[in-house]
């Protein structure tokens, strides 16, 4: 996963939007080199969101949203040949190029639980025996820290 503070929060953006639509990465955006939020590929998004939802409601868990910003957020703004939308809570964006989404920016704390519950919604649809042998894999992963890396 990249990472990109943005100094001019425009051009920045803009390059990092690129870099998700042609690598399919992540990409990680920090302010003052704390993580801010990631963004990814609206297609990624899509799946686990779609994951998420079977997952949470299979275990009775609610999908937290965010709280809508004392102010409205500003309307579209052209960035390249995007165009960038700021969703209620004035943190949530959505990025679109030729009136098709290609990239979201999403909370770190969002993504993280998205992807926790995309992962449980996945198993709810496998056999037992599946789910099994699938946890058991999953235990015998090591961290992502200490994968080898190409």
């Amino acid at each position: 996963m990249g990472s990109v503070e943005p100094t001019n929060s425009a051009e920045d953006l803009e390059r990092a939007v690129a870099l998700v639509e042609e690598t399919g990465e992540h990409v990680s955006v920090t302010v003052d080199g704390e993580p801010a939020g990631v963004l990814l590929p609206a297609a990624e998004l899509a799946e686990l969101e779609h994951w998420a939802q079977r997952g949470a409601k299979a275990y009775g868990a609610v999908m937290p949203r965010p709280d809508a910003a004392p102010e409205p957020p500003p309307g579209p703004e052209r960035q390249g040949p995007y165009v960038r939308y700021v969703h209620a809570d004035g943190v949530r964006m959505t990025f679109t190029r030729e009136r098709a989404v290609v990239a979201e920016l999403r909370s770190a704390g969002e993504l993280d639980w998205l992807e926790l519950w995309a992962r449980n919604g996945r198993q709810v649809y496998m056999s037992p025996k599946q789910a099994a042998a699938f946890a058991e894999f999953l235990a015998r992963q090591p961290p992502i820290d200490e994968r080898d890396r190409p």
